[in-house]
Order: C-alpha cells, then sequence, then structure tokens
C-alpha cells in the first residue's frame, strides 16, 4: 500500500456486493461508514442503479441500516440526469425506461415527453417494457436523437436470481437502430465516477473508491484518477487479483475491516 487509508477525505462505495447484499448489508457495513463519518470525512454510495430516484434508493440503504442520507447516495441515473441537463440544459428527453427515471430528469429541468420530437433519448432498466416505448425510442434515435445510457449491465444478482439490467433494454434499441449508444454514464464509464467527485468538491487524488468488482469498480476508479480498495465479499476474488495483473493500491477482506485498518490492525486481505 502507497498511502494509508487515513490519508484520504472522501469515501466512494460501490453498493452491491460492497455495502449490501440482495437481501441485508454487508456485515460490519454500518460501522464502517458511522466511522468514517464520525471521522468527518465525506461519504458516496455509488450504484448503477437506474430505475430507483436517489431517495428511494438512499431510503432501502436506511432500511438495511446503512446510515445514509439522500445527498450522501449518487445512483447512476442521478448522474444521468446531472450530464444530460450539464451538456443539454433544458433538453427534450424521451425516459426509456422505470417511472423514477422520469422523475430523476425532470428535477434537473429536463423537458421529458412521451413523443419522438426529443433531443435525447436515455435508457434504463424498463420493466414493463411495451412496444409502443421501443417504437417511440426507435423513431427519436433514427431521427437524430442522443443516445444516452445509464448503464450497460447485463443483469444483477437480486432476491430469486438474477434479473435482467438496463444493458437488455439498451440492447433492444441498438440492434432496432444499429447505433451503440453515444454516451454510457453508469460504471465502468468514468462519467458516473466523475460526477461522484465533483459532488464532494475534492480533488481525484483525494477521493479513495471502494468497490468489488476488478473490471467494473477498480477499472473505473483508475481511468478517473482515483486510488482504489478492493474488497473481497462481491464479484471478484484473490485468485482473480493475482491472475489480473491489476495494481490495486489497497485489498480488504470486506469494509468491515476498515475501521481495523484506521487505528493500524487490519492485516490486507
Amino acid at each position: 500500500m502507497t498511502r494509508s487509508l487515513a490519508e484520504y477525505r472522501a469515501y466512494l462505495f460501490d453498493v452491491d456486493g460492497t455495502i449490501l447484499l440482495p437481501d441485508r448489508a454487508i456485515p460490519g457495513a454500518a460501522e464502517a461508514i458511522s466511522a468514517l463519518k464520525a471521522r468527518g470525512l465525506a461519504v458516496r454510495a455509488v450504484t448503477n442503479n437506474s430505475s430507483l430516484t436517489r431517495h428511494v434508493v438512499a431510503e432501502r440503504f436506511r432500511r438495511f441500516g446503512l446510515p445514509l442520507d439522500d445527498d450522501e447516495v449518487f445512483s447512476a441515473l442521478t448522474a444521468t440526469a446531472r450530464f444530460v441537463a450539464h451538456e443539454h440544459p433544458g433538453a427534450r428527453v424521451f425516459a426509456f425506461g422505470a417511472p423514477g427515471m422520469r422523475q430523476e430528469l425532470a428535477a434537473v429541468g429536463l423537458d421529458v415527453r412521451d413523443d419522438t420530437d426529443v433531443d435525447v433519448v436515455v435508457t434504463g432498466r424498463f420493466p414493463g417494457i411495451d412496444d409502443r416505448a421501443i417504437t417511440v425510442a426507435m423513431r427519436a434515435l433514427l431521427g437524430g436523437a442522443r443516445f444516452v445510457a445509464v448503464n450497460v449491465d447485463r443483469y444483477y444478482l437480486g432476491t430469486g436470481g438474477l434479473i435482467p439490467g438496463a444493458g437488455a433494454a439498451t440492447g433492444i434499441l441498438e440492434r432496432a437502430t444499429g447505433r451503440a449508444p453515444d454516451v454510457i454514464v453508469g460504471k465502468p464509464s468514468i462519467t458516473i465516477v466523475e460526477e461522484a467527485v465533483a459532488s464532494v468538491g475534492l480533488s481525484p487524488t483525494e477521493c479513495l473508491f471502494i468497490g468489488d468488482n476488478l473490471e467494473a469498480d477498480v477499472v473505473a476508479a483508475h481511468a478517473a484518477g482515483l486510488d482504489a480498495l478492493l474488497v473481497l465479499t462481491g464479484v471478484s476474488t484473490r485468485a482473480e487479483l493475482a491472475a489480473s495483473g491489476v495494481a490495486v493500491e489497497h485489498v480488504l477482506d470486506s469494509v468491515a475491516d476498515i475501521p481495523l485498518a484506521f487505528n493500524g490492525r487490519a492485516q490486507p486481505a
């Protein structure tokens, strides 16, 4: 490790597999977040969620005992809304996704419409997808609208097994139009990480990204100029880390070990 964990001023947490399982929090995650906040350090939960508003996501975290306020939750959907509003203030947008997407886009002053006369089509996870929505989005994209994807995750782990992710809905439009998204905001794109760093008002070198996935979390963190902490409670394993050749600044068994690492008592995984 080139720096101690105590040297950072902000801690950006991936969610699934890092601080949360499908039906409960990672043991010790709440205590780790509380310990960081007690030191006056900035904390953000950075999730690729593309269908729920930030408030709904934060409420879910709190139900699982994670001490996160609404403004400490940074979702790919929130980042996408801010990104589109920054690039195209007041733009006409078609929301190809869940109702929460419409709410987040409207909250930043975008003109959310239900027709093809739009500047941007935003895609995300779309429960209840129907032929009319596919047709409107396809025609808007064929007409030259900008194509922005919240993320292109193929699936995610839900209660009872795998659930199709935002990438499934985006893939329908890619096939129908022959176009790939112009922009992908969520991980492993660096856009969401850069937006999260901007939200704490610090430089990337003052922030640490904590995640469980070498390919998504660590790659995105490094590309955005942040150090990374890999935890082994989710996707990536010790064997994969050893075989990858990726240099990770910090490795711990779990986020539960962060307070111990601050006190010099945790052993690197």
